[in-house]
């Protein structure tokens, strides 16, 4: 999961500046959404990063660790690009 969040992240902040967009060009009110998104985006390999750290003596709390840190990850992870995209998407559409 940390591999796929760091090359997504990766893809979209390449595919931001193919395109021409980055944070000096967007409206304040989406490049705000825009950082936010990139903020997640970092926060999501950051949680991932985490995850797979190893774990301590007890089994049990471990993989509770795991599991929360991996759900958590994912909500990010899937926020992060979402609010990248909506971002570009309003400001293009002067939404």
């Amino acid at each position: 999961m940390l591999i796929v969040a760091a090359l997504t992240m990766a893809i979209i902040c390449g595919a931001v500046i193919v395109s021409g967009w980055f944070a000096g060009v967007l409206v304040d009110r989406w490049e705000r959404v825009f950082w936010a998104g990139s903020v997640l985006g970092c926060v999501a390999v950051a949680v991932f990063a985490a995850a797979a750290a190893p774990g301590g003596v007890d089994a049990r709390r471990t993989c509770a660790r795991i599991s929360w840190l991996l759900r958590v990850g994912l909500l990010v992870f899937v926020a992060a690009p979402a609010l990248c995209i909506l971002a570009m998407v309003g400001d293009f559409y002067r939404l």
